[in-house]
């Protein structure tokens, strides 16, 4: 089965802090029919739920906390507001701390197992977004292989097709590598060795890492090997558009990608 277009609002958060109905609207009328929200800048999840409605888009993924502690509770009720299938987080609670060694690592999915129980409960699962840092390599064996061996099928990994190649993985052989985990990709581009730093950022729309270069670029003009991911894919559900950051016009970027995957029949759209 073909995949889904969807797209990672992260992307296009300035617009939408500035403009999210007319933003919303735009990302709609290009073909878009799936949404991963990151938070609501320039709206409230009410407002934007309505729009969705009305635009007929829908938000089977997020990016959120996860659904553990105090906030547990809203978590998942934002979830079943949105009619979110998937939980998934941006970056994990602690950041790079998660994966900074074997028990630090084991102690994250743990959590992300106590997290999936609570998800399950009503229908959902959970996943892990990656960046590089939790692909590199722990006591001589890279850190995610550890997290996937401490962590059930049912508990997702949305590969960051981008990161996977910074991180000097293969994203084809990742993507195998995953398997059913990978209900969920982002079908990320850009300039894989790219100079600059990339470091960890706290600001109000959550962790994020930031850099000192721009190396993101839309969907099939950079060196990330997209086709060969999809090739592989046989378990996702929805290829998501994200950029990071962008130099151009970020509208006309996120059109572009999705142009690139559903003329190349990476995923499919509305349009």
């Amino acid at each position: 089965m073909t995949p889904e277009i969807s797209i990672q609002l992260y992307s296009v958060r300035e617009q939408a802090a500035a403009d999210y109905e007319g933003t919303i609207r735009a990302i709609a009328a290009m073909g878009y029919a799936n949404v991963e929200p990151a938070g609501y800048p320039g709206s409230s999840i009410e407002a934007a739920a309505a729009l969705f409605k009305e635009l007929g888009l829908k938000a089977p993924s997020c990016h959120s906390g996860l659904p553990v502690g105090e906030n547990k509770n809203q978590i998942i009720e934002n979830a079943l507001l949105m009619d979110h299938k998937y939980i998934i987080t941006g970056c994990p609670p602690k950041f790079s701390e998660n994966f900074k060694d074997a028990d630090a690592i084991k102690a994250t999915a743990a959590l992300y197992c106590e997290a999936a129980e609570n998800a399950a409960a009503h229908g959902m699962q959970v996943g892990y977004h990656n960046h590089d840092w939790d692909l590199a390599d722990v006591d001589g064996e890279p850190g995610y292989r550890l997290f996937l061996a401490n962590t059930p099928d049912s508990v997702l990994w949305e590969a960051d097709l981008f990161w996977v190649a910074r991180a000097g993985h293969d994203p084809k052989a990742f993507v195998e590598e995953i398997g059913v985990r990978g209900k969920v990709l982002h079908a990320k581009d850009g300039v894989v060795d790219a100079d600059g730093e990339f470091e960890e950022a706290e600001t109000k729309d959550g962790q994020i890492m930031v850099s000192t270069s721009s190396p993101f670029l839309p969907a099939g003009t950079g060196q990330v090997d997209l086709l060969g991911a999809s090739e592989v894919a046989v378990h996702t559900e929805y290829m998501v558009v994200e950029l990071d950051s962008y130099l151009g016009d970020m509208m006309e970027a996120v059109r572009e990608s999705y142009d690139y995957l559903s003329t190349t029949g990476m995923a499919q759209g509305r349009l």
